[in-house]
């Protein structure tokens, strides 16, 4: 079910979701807040996280017996789209998607459920691991007798979080584990990227964790929990694409030459009306994709949703931000204008969990795979 085919009262909980959401952020500081952490050496806000904790944001998509909204993925796309709009740095997408994805499917009653929603902690999760040839692998890390050895990669938020969640593998099976930040054996070293993020690698030596959850339900929540995230995340760039579009059309309308705004030249119009169609498609097919998952239990099926609002999402946000940076001219390039942090940010959460060729190929697949069936 798409937005627009929800009852009435359901379109009004999602448009005041949505004007809390901003109003919040807006309050905040917007993008300046962002720049401003960045600039302080990265992470996030503690404040802000128990400000988004209070507003029910990591709760959105959590059943209402366990703690949260109950309003389904919808409303986390909602949640995410306004994070995009000022590039937040504030991990609601993983916590959303990932964190609370894997613990209300494989520990409901764990008590970091509710501390999540609460805000009064923050979780990484790590599953994935680098290969020799530094591409993923195998997974090799090992939990036994209470402890972990092994590594993770591409870790999201790993510098900042007060724990991870990690899925390793144990004598029977796949494990879902929890190791504390800051305990012994563990390391963590922080990589920096384009938008003054970071991802950590994880290091394990006999780091001691508790079990969540173990068995095959294990790769199958992981699975169900990354097909969440990933179409979170293409909300979260469509929200990104759109606030980069009105930053460049603000900007065309008032930057002259020739005694003119740029805007009022033809050939600028012509590529302002091709961006703005881009965005609404993007926003569209992302919006109905989450539409459709919330109402879906196939696992194979709503993995490709996800990989399709993906795939548009990045492509959207690739072509929107790289012509703003070129209608800002050169001064598009400098770090005076926000145009470029909205730039790198697209640039990360492109690659994060794949990007536009990798999701097509997936989707592709799957469709072949459905047809030979």
């Amino acid at each position: 079910m798409t937005q627009t085919e929800l009852p009435t009262s359901d379109q009004e909980d999602l448009r005041l979701l949505r004007e809390s959401a901003r109003t919040l952020f807006e309050r905040a500081g917007g993008s300046g807040r962002s720049r401003k952490l960045r600039d302080s050496g990265g992470g996030w806000d503690a404040d802000m996280i128990h400000e988004l904790a209070e507003a029910g944001v990591f709760g959105v998509t959590v059943p209402e017996e366990n703690g949260g909204l109950g309003m389904g993925l919808a409303a986390g796309g909602v949640i995410a789209e306004e994070v995009g709009r000022v590039i937040a740095p504030e991990p609601v997408v993983v916590t959303v998607g990932l964190s609370l994805g894997l613990l209300r499917r494989l520990c409901p009653d764990h008590a970091k459920m509710e501390q999540l929603v609460g805000g009064e902690t923050v979780l990484a999760v790590a599953w994935q691991e680098r290969g020799p040839n530094g591409g993923p692998a195998e997974a090799s890390c090992r939990y036994a007798d209470g402890k972990l050895t092994g590594g993770k990669a591409w870790v999201v938020g790993a510098s900042s979080a007060q724990g991870f969640l990690v899925v390793a593998q144990g004598d029977a099976g796949p494990v879902l584990v929890l190791a504390q930040a800051g305990a012994d054996g563990l390391s963590v070293d922080a990589r920096r990227q384009a938008d003054g993020s970071a991802m950590g690698e994880l290091s394990f030596s006999g780091t001691p964790a508790e079990q969540l959850a173990s068995g095959d339900t294990v790769q199958d929540a992981l699975a169900d929990a990354v097909s969440d995230t990933t179409a979170l995340a293409a909300a979260e760039l469509v929200g990104l694409s759109a606030r980069a579009f009105e930053i460049t059309l603000e900007y065309i309308k008032t930057r002259e030459q020739f005694d003119k705004p740029i805007g009022s030249f033809q050939v600028i119009q012509h590529r302002a009306v091709d961006l703005n169609v881009m965005c609404e498609v993007a926003q569209s097919g992302v919006r109905e994709a989450l539409g459709l998952m919330d109402g879906e239990a196939d696992p194979k099926v709503r993995a490709r949703l996800a990989s399709r609002a993906k795939a548009r999402a990045v492509t959207a946000a690739k072509k929107i931000t790289r012509d703003a940076i070129q209608l800002h001219g050169a001064v598009g390039y400098t770090d005076e204008f926000d145009i470029g942090l909205y730039l790198n940010r697209a640039l990360v959460l492109s690659a994060w969990l794949g990007d536009d060729a990798y999701h097509r190929r997936l989707w592709f697949m799957a469709r072949e795979a459905e047809g030979a069936a």
